[in-house]
């Protein structure tokens, strides 16, 4: 169920409700309401914010329990999505009551939902974050790989779950927080990626404290602070753009040269050689893309000119190859909540986007996050940037060569994020409507990089 939360006749959030099991660990009964039949906690969470963090701050708000959310189940049959959590602390309950499953009313729970949650309750499941208590486990292992001590349940802050997937910060009683972090299958490359990126960069990224290949789950260094929120100020902006310019630079000369070892890995290639290779599979999905189109709010890019843009890019491809320019690591998901500061430059995190290409790719994208809304000043910004970034690179190659390449940046950054993982091209993923529009985006980036004037230019020389 979802509703818009209106202020002054404009929409802010659209959230989402769903009903919650709360499971006590040691009797693994549930927490309901009696209010003519044993019903479920109910809250409203924001639909595009995180969902574990979202949901133990309302469960937080509504009853005064700390919480784990251990599996989020999708609506069925009438009812909404459900949450289940396990209590950490016990605190206030309002009126809840301690009952079994079979209690709660029928109307509250789907069949599938409620067999699903039987499942948990039994400990019948895949995945090691939804089963109750593995938090208990897990406080263990941190405890013995940091010689520190949990400050309290209470302080743990979980951001991320579902299958798999977990990302939950530990505060420990000195003050210090780690990060645990696990991937599922679709990222399981992730965690040899980031321990050979945290070797190789160093402090670039987040310390890796231990690992637990069980759970495909690694601990990391929480000392510094992630960007919850891109500056408004054009000056403090530019600072931490400049800070993470200066930083993935550095990052990424460092990995010069291990293009291989990052393969292996698991990162993705993004060689100018794979996109020439699947340059042809990439504009007939733009085309397919493009008559697919049904909005009339941007124009139709016609095949005629995606025929153009490719002939272009191809010729990109051709003179990137000629330049002097090493490959090396390129962050995939470059967002401001990817980036964290706070111990005298910028750290990196989220490696499950990792490729291994031209390393301006990653300098297009964070040029990306400057939203300053005066054109004159952001193209200032953007060009104090790029000179940031050359400085630091001019140790490694010819600056001219460094020039050419930032003019075929935005067209290259765009095929990238077209380009992805490339296993998408021969799967039904290619079929989803959101991939779909979000290529009609990037055709559109690419239709403007393509007609620069110094791009063209460059091109005849």
């Amino acid at each position: 169920m979802r509703r818009s939360h209106l202020a002054a006749g404009e929409l802010i959030l659209e959230m989402i409700e769903y009903s919650v099991v709360l499971v006590q660990p040691d009797s693994r009964r549930v927490l309901a309401l009696d209010v003519g039949g044993y019903r479920l906690l109910r809250v409203q969470i924001p639909e595009n914010r995180r969902r574990a963090e979202q949901l133990r701050k309302a469960v937080k708000n509504a009853c005064g329990l700390h919480v784990l959310i251990l599996d989020l189940i999708p609506a069925g049959d009438g009812s909404p999505p459900c949450a289940v959590a396990e209590v950490l602390v016990p605190g206030r309950k309002a009126e809840l009551e301690e009952i079994r499953l079979e209690q709660i009313s029928s109307s509250e729970l789907s069949e599938p939902q409620l067999a699903h949650v039987a499942s948990l309750l039994s400990g019948d499941t895949d995945s090691p974050f939804a089963q109750i208590g593995w938090i208990e486990e897990a406080i263990r292992w941190i405890e013995s790989v940091t010689d520190g001590k949990l400050s309290s349940k209470s302080g743990i802050d979980q951001y991320n779950v579902g299958g798999s997937f977990s990302l939950v910060r530990f505060q420990m009683d000195d003050d210090r927080y780690y990060w645990l972090k696990a991937t599922g299958a679709s990222n399981a490359h992730e965690l040899a990626v980031t321990s050979l990126l945290s070797k190789l960069g160093e402090d670039y990224l987040p310390e890796m404290i231990s690992s637990r290949p069980a759970w495909n789950a690694w601990l990391m260094s929480g000392e510094a602070s992630g960007v919850t929120e891109l500056p408004s100020d054009p000056v403090e902006l530019f600072r931490l753009l400049e800070d993470a310019i200066k930083s993935m630079a550095h990052l990424q000369i460092r990995t010069e040269g291990h293009g291989l070892d990052l393969l292996h890995a698991g990162a993705f290639d993004q060689s100018t050689e794979v996109f020439q290779a699947h340059s042809e599979a990439l504009f007939d999905y733009l085309e397919e893309a493009m008559s697919l189109q049904t909005s009339t709010k941007a124009p139709r890019l016609e095949k005629k000119r995606l025929q153009e843009i490719r002939a272009i890019f191809g010729h990109v491809c051709r003179r990137i190859e000629e330049l002097d320019l090493p490959e090396t690591i390129v962050h995939g998901d470059l967002n401001d909540g990817n980036i964290l500061t706070g111990l005298g430059h910028c750290q990196f995190i989220d490696w499950c986007e990792a490729y291994v290409g031209n390393p301006l790719i990653s300098l297009q994208h964070l040029l990306l996050l400057n939203r300053v809304e005066s054109a004159e000043i952001r193209a200032f910004i953007n060009r104090v940037l790029k000179a940031r970034y050359k400085d630091v690179w001019t140790t490694m190659c010819d600056p001219e060569d460094l020039e050419e390449g930032l003019v075929y940046m935005p067209i290259l950054a765009a095929a990238s994020a077209l380009y992805g993982r490339g296993d998408w091209l021969t799967s039904s993923q290619r079929d989803q409507t959101h991939r779909q529009a979000h290529a009609r985006c990037l055709a559109r980036h690419m239709d403007r990089a393509a007609r620069v004037p110094e791009l063209l230019l460059a091109l005849r020389s």
